[in-house]
This record gives C-alpha cells, structure tokens and sequence, in this order.
C-alpha cells in the first residue's frame, strides 16, 4: 500500500489561488476562512495525491488533483449524518489512469434510482468530481469522465 498525499502552501505571489494565499491577514479569522474552505473546497490549495491506495478523511473538506503514475485506488469514508452536512470535497485526475474512489457502503447519491458505491474515473486527465456531504451520503454535485457502480 503506498499513499502519498503532498498539501501544496498556497501564497499569493507563487501560487496556488484559494483563501489560504491571504491567511496573514483581511477581513476573515482563520476560523472564518475555514468554515468558507469546508463548504467550498475549491477555495483550498490542492492537495496532491500520489499514492496507489490513497484514503481521504470523510470528516475533512478537501481539494484533491491525483497525479499518480498508475490507477489510484482511492478510498473514503462517509460523512457523518448532521455533523459533516455540507462539507465538501473535490477530486480530479490530472494522469490518464482509470483511478476508483470506494466508499466502505452505498453512499454516493448521483440523482439515480440507486445509490451508489464506486466512482471510477475515464483515463483522461480533468475527470473528476465534486462531492458535498449531506444526511450520511455525498451527493455528487458535478462530475465529469465518471462511471458510478
């Protein structure tokens, strides 16, 4: 099992953009920019996974781009029903591997019939998903180049 995840600083002058580049100062408290970062995950700096059997914290907002050299078998937990409703997560592929996400039980609600427990990618760089935590499931908000079974 290898899982290597690589938290990118964010700064304003370097780079990446999100709510993190300005935390010297402003408007906002830490505590503020934090609460603004669980609902939004795009405002936080990525989080580079490079690991083959990655796991992501289920109770910790987060901005993943996988840039694994092989599939990543990725692996999440889920939320906490009324304590993690409206946490959110992004997940993106920046390889061309056919990476899995698995929840441990049926959770991923993506507007069909069922719901469901895996979440693959296509092996094309920019597929992803937005995830947003609510009543114990995530709701998959935005998806693209993604088979849910």
């Amino acid at each position: 099992m290898t899982q290597i995840q690589t938290p990118r600083t964010s700064s304003i002058l370097a780079g990446p953009r999100g709510i993190g580049a300005r935390a010297a100062g402003g408007a906002y408290s830490q505590d503020a920019q934090q609460d603004l970062s669980d609902a939004d995950a795009f405002e936080q700096a990525p989080v580079e996974l490079s690991g083959t059997t990655d796991a992501i914290n289920p109770h910790v907002s987060g901005n993943y781009i996988i840039k694994t050299g092989s599939a990543d078998a990725i692996t999440l937990g889920l939320p906490t029903v009324g304590v993690d409703d409206n946490l959110s997560i992004n997940i993106y592929s920046d390889t061309l591997f056919a990476h899995t996400v698995t929840l441990p039980s049926t959770g991923f609600a993506t507007g069909a019939a069922t719901i469901k427990t895996v979440a693959t990618f296509a092996a094309f760089r920019g597929a992803g998903l937005t995830l947003r935590a609510y009543n114990g499931t995530w709701q998959a908000l935005g998806q693209v180049g993604i088979t849910f079974t």
